[in-house]
């Protein structure tokens, strides 16, 4: 395998040029160019194409590019791994979750575990969906935080929370003084989507369907944090998930019930036949405090608008 064409890859992709590329790894541009023509030939088809003056992957080349960003992945986890023995560092909790989980749940509890004991030590990596069940199939986490339900064959799986999805809305919001959001109204008042793939505006959608509405979207943003930014500017209704919109509210924004509701499940998810270590043990159950706690103010401030 030839890792520094793979590298050069990934900076060009994160990059957007092969300049950029050059700058990120200290190479000359036609060193650049040499490494993605060697890649080519190895792959034997094209990886890049012109468009224009620019260079763009193919459809195959995302595609393995897709591929090649998880190998170099894996490849940080071993260098991780290995940085933490010489330096003496042993128990680190490998910890995967989706960043809506991170912004919302995961940071706390890991600050909890570090206050709590000094010598707690802990690698935090956000996983989008898609990239999460190949991290899942490789088992290279100590424990992921998911959204439920979740089939997978390598891992256990059990439910830590159970919430449900929230209006967010600008204090000045015509709506703002109600109690609750409804989906028909959302065919008057713009609302931010979470974009069609994700497993919130799935569900979402499927309470529109249920209620017979076809609301009206016309910005879109794939984190939910983004959406809650929107909705504080006054751009819209965000449907969000609750723990990171609690997590970002302001003096901006009001959080209300939303009808039908649509219910979310947190998971915890351990490797099989695995023992799971005392470290992450004590990160679940810190977790799991914390999860409880922000459920119960999100009721007490939800019931306060009732």
């Amino acid at each position: 395998m030839n890792f520094k064409a793979y590298e050069a890859l990934h900076a060009f992709v994160e990059g957007g040029s092969v300049a950029q590329a050059a700058l990120r790894l200290y190479r000359t541009q036609p060193q650049i160019s040499r490494l993605l023509a060697q890649l080519e030939d190895e792959a034997g088809f094209p990886i890049l194409r012109k468009s224009g003056r620019r260079l763009q992957l193919t459809e195959e080349g995302q595609q393995f590019y897709q591929h090649v960003y998880r190998l170099l992945r894996a490849q940080d986890e071993v260098q991780d791994f290995t940085s933490d023995i010489r330096a003496g560092v042993r128990g680190r909790v490998r910890i995967l979750a989706a960043n809506h989980i991170i912004d919302g749940l995961a940071l706390e509890a890991m600050g909890r575990c570090s206050l709590q004991r000094p010598g707690f030590s802990a690698a935090l990596n956000a996983r989008m969906p898609a990239d999460l069940q190949w991290w899942l199939a490789q088992q290279q986490f100590d424990v992921a935080l998911v959204q439920l339900p979740l089939e997978h064959p390598a891992v256990d799986t059990h439910c830590f929370i159970e919430s449900e999805i929230v209006a967010v809305l600008h204090v000045d919001h015509p709506l703002a003084g109600q109690a609750r959001i409804t989906a028909k109204q959302l065919e008057q008042h713009p609302y931010v989507t979470l974009g069609s793939r994700s497993i919130l505006s799935q569900k979402c959608h499927a309470s529109f369907e249920s209620a017979r509405a076809k609301p009206l979207s016309l910005l879109e943003t794939s984190f939910s944090t983004s959406s809650v930014q929107l909705a504080a500017m006054g751009c819209g209704i965000a449907l969000a998930e609750p723990f990171s919109a609690l997590r970002q509210k302001t003096d901006q924004v009001v959080l209300r019930s939303f009808h039908p509701r649509v219910r979310l499940r947190y998971g915890v998810v351990y490797p099989k036949q695995r023992e799971t270590g005392e470290g992450t043990l004590f990160f679940v159950q810190q977790l799991e405090a914390v999860a409880a706690a922000q459920q119960a103010q999100l009721t007490a401030l939800l019931g306060q608008a009732t």
